[in-house]
């Protein structure tokens, strides 16, 4: 997978078409991605109480992992593009944007 935790991308699909936002996890084995803001759902948790007294749960709200697919990389200049993969002089692969050709 060419996108990874960290980059900031653009949903292309579904129901957040169109949204921005950073990537939170990668999980390779299933080819998805949680970014942060887009496809949040609702999570219902028994309500606990923490070590300091507060009480944590109800009804939260949390980010759910999207297909790889439907995700694209924006650019520097906050613009979608395709990823490209060559090596460098160490022998390390780098991470292109096809659009502009310059390194990610």
């Amino acid at each position: 997978m060419r996108i990874k935790k960290g980059d900031k991308v653009l949903v292309i699909a579904g129901k957040d078409k169109g949204l921005t936002g950073t990537v939170l996890n990668v999980n390779t084995k299933t080819a998805r991605v949680t970014v942060e803001g887009v496809n949040r759902v609702k999570r219902h948790t028994k309500e606990e109480q923490s070590q300091r007294g507060a009480k944590v749960g109800g009804i939260l709200t949390v980010e759910a992992p999207i297909a790889y697919s439907n995700v694209m990389l924006l650019a520097d200049d906050d613009k979608a593009t395709r990823i490209a993969v060559r090596k460098d002089e160490d022998g390390k692969n780098v991470r292109i944007a096809r659009r502009t050709g310059g390194d990610i």
